[in-house]
């Protein structure tokens, strides 16, 4: 079920993603590896607004991955979250080479379009086995407080740059 909140962590995702690719061919490592790692975490977001999870603190989007990888069987998404988390390490580390943010930058690419293609299937259910699997569910689904669709709280895709029109 699609809700306003979800479309704009969507679009600003597709923004972030095709602004890393413009830092990374200015030569801008760090924010080309920020701008990676936000775009995946806004569709993570789209993910868990519209299945009514939790998802405003940082280890929540990693649960969100483990979750969607559990239940679709698909362990390869992690490996993929990885990639975004060694990017948004090198935002305070500075440790990597431009090969290296192109590639896991792909990996972030690779990671949102599953997470989009995810969106539009039908999912079936899911029963939790694992004490793991278990607590996640419980961790993703206990009431934070309210999940609203208002998208007033989330930045323009476009922001007007100080001073700016």
């Amino acid at each position: 079920m699609a809700s306003p909140k979800a479309d704009r962590y969507t679009e600003i995702s597709q923004h972030l993603i095709g602004q890393a690719q413009e830092e990374l061919d200015r030569g801008d490592l760090i924010q080309a590896s920020e701008k990676s790692w936000g775009a995946v975490a806004h569709s993570i977001k789209t993910i868990a607004q519209e299945r009514g999870w939790n998802h405003g603190r940082h280890d929540l989007l990693g649960d969100v991955v483990s979750q969607i990888a559990d239940e679709w069987a698909r362990p390869d998404l992690l490996t993929l979250f990885s990639s975004a988390s060694i990017l948004h390490s090198n935002f305070y580390e500075h440790m990597l080479e431009s090969y290296l943010v192109q590639a896991w930058m792909n990996d972030c690419k690779t990671l949102i379009g599953e997470l989009e293609a995810f969106r539009a299937e039908p999912r079936g259910r899911f029963i939790p086995y694992t004490r793991d699997q278990q607590r996640r569910l419980r961790k993703l689904t206990r009431s934070p407080g309210p999940t609203e669709d208002d998208v007033s709280d989330l930045p323009p895709v476009n922001p007007v740059p100080p001073g700016g029109k």
